[in-house]
């Protein structure tokens, strides 16, 4: 009797809520919201990481290879006119022997010195040299400085090596180096001032090639802009057989216009000459660059 009671009770009036069916239902909805709504969110996330990667990786290698670039364009002697003697004496060549372009030439190649014709390549290690004038101020420590005013010729280096392919940097100041002799740096044995540092980190990306290649030249005669191995109209029709080695002569000064090609491969994974096989997430960087400062070589004393 008290069962039948509460049921006409509740026959007598509206009863809210959800049947089984209708939860289930609903949970279905919900999980299946909230599933896509996760998937969605990890996928960005995941997504929005690579992105960020391949940025850090690309960064890595378009840096430095800029920097290279400007290096080489401010390549040379770009001191006063007045310091061109002494710079060329003892740092771009003269008479020490035919087509030399000194101990510490604007673009050095590797162990191998400057560059001496077209297709000339460095796989490993580019020095890049420019000398500029220093205004020396009071207590800025420039070594040959004798006082607030002096004028000091600054000499730059820049260098870019690949060592177990990570890219390395180094730069040194030589104060007045140019008027004695050239520092001792290089590819292996770097300014005492400014060991070599990366400028990659190997665990993000590996740097399978480096090269700076020297793919086009022209040499003409520094007092008369003749071309040499070109048979020009008079003055310059005796210049067809005459070459680089001539430069530094007694009877000839040159004037070098140079362009270089710089070219950098990188990718994420850890194995070696896989450039050629386009990897995933390959980054491959081809730049040209001309010095606007041409190498001067001067002719010997007669």
């Amino acid at each position: 009797m008290q069962l039948k009671g509460v049921r006409s009770l509740i026959a007598g009036k509206a009863v809210w809520g959800f049947s089984l069916t209708e939860l289930m239902v609903a949970i279905a909805i919900g999980s299946f919201i909230a599933l896509a709504g996760t998937t969605f969110y990890v996928t960005t996330v995941g997504s929005s990481k690579d992105v960020y990667d391949a940025a850090a990786r690309t960064e890595q290698i378009y840096s430095p290879a800029a920097s290279l670039l400007d290096d080489i364009r401010r390549a040379g002697y770009r001191g006063t006119p007045a310091a061109l003697s002494s710079y060329l004496l003892t740092t771009q060549g003269f008479g020490a022997s035919a087509g030399d372009e000194g101990d510490f030439p604007a673009i050095e190649f590797g162990t191998s010195g400057a560059p001496t014709m077209s297709g000339a390549t460095t796989t490993d290690c580019v020095l890049v040299s420019y000398v500029q004038q220093h205004t020396c101020a009071a207590g800025d420590g420039v070594a040959g400085c004798a006082g607030a005013g002096t004028v000091v010729q600054v000499h730059h280096r820049f260098g870019y090596r690949l060592r177990n392919h990570v890219l390395e940097a180094t730069a040194g100041v030589h104060p007045g180096e140019y008027s004695g002799g050239a520092p001792v740096s290089g590819c292996t044995a770097p300014p005492a001032t400014a060991p070599w540092v990366p400028v990659t980190r190997l665990g993000d990306v590996f740097v399978d090639t480096f090269t700076v290649e020297l793919i086009n030249e022209n040499i003409a005669d520094g007092d008369n802009d003749c071309v040499l191995g070109v048979a020009g109209a008079a003055p310059c029709d005796t210049y067809g057989n005459t070459s680089l080695q001539a430069c530094g002569s007694t009877a000839l000064s040159c004037r070098i216009d140079r362009l270089y090609k710089v070219t950098l491969c990188a990718y994420p994974k850890s194995i070696d000459n896989q450039c050629a096989n386009d990897p995933d997430d390959k980054i491959y960087v081809e730049l040209y660059a001309k010095p606007r400062n041409a190498v001067l070589i001067q002719a010997a004393a007669s």
